[in-house]
């Protein structure tokens, strides 16, 4: 049988204001000064799934949604790489479900470091195998962090 705890006031809600996007900004930085691609890749698709979801669960059509307006040329970018889908869906199905649910993007979809593909978002391989299509993830992960700091001046100025 589960136990009852008092509760204390000052419990950890990593809802609260004031801990969502300071921890979102404290794993982003940490793994990204320390290199750890694959753990930094998922912590961001996660942290987008959290976002878009609001104040409700999270969805594939409200990650899309998020996804085509913070990240655009991102987005843009993709639109061509399967279609008929678009280049939000293709980040929700090949990178989101690929971290959370295989550690990894989806086949045919890679990760590189911005020194490998000149500060470009994306681009395709040829000379790999399957000739697969690479995201910047160190642009991804600046992108991500300067969007937490607009989402947070807009949450300042919406409480005043």
């Amino acid at each position: 049988m589960l136990r009852d705890f008092p509760s204390p006031g000052d419990l950890y809600h990593i809802r609260d204001p004031k801990h969502f996007h300071a921890a979102m900004r404290d794993d982003v930085n940490l793994l990204l000064n320390n290199k750890r691609y694959l753990a930094l890749t998922t912590v961001i698709m996660c942290c987008i799934d959290a976002l878009a979801a609001g104040t409700g669960y999270a969805d594939p059509g409200k990650f899309e949604h998020f996804i085509k307006k913070h990240f655009p040329d991102l987005c843009a970018l993709l639109d061509s790489v399967s279609p008929p889908h678009s280049g939000a869906h293709v980040l929700y199905d090949k990178f989101r479900n690929g971290f959370a649910h295989n550690r990894g993007p989806k086949a045919s979809f890679v990760i590189a470091e911005d020194h490998e593909v000149g500060g470009d978002w994306a681009g395709r391989y040829p000379a790999l195998d399957g000739q697969p299509v690479g995201i910047n993830v160190d642009r991804l992960a600046k992108e991500f962090l300067a969007l937490l700091d607009q989402l947070e001046r807009s949450e300042a100025a919406n409480a005043h």
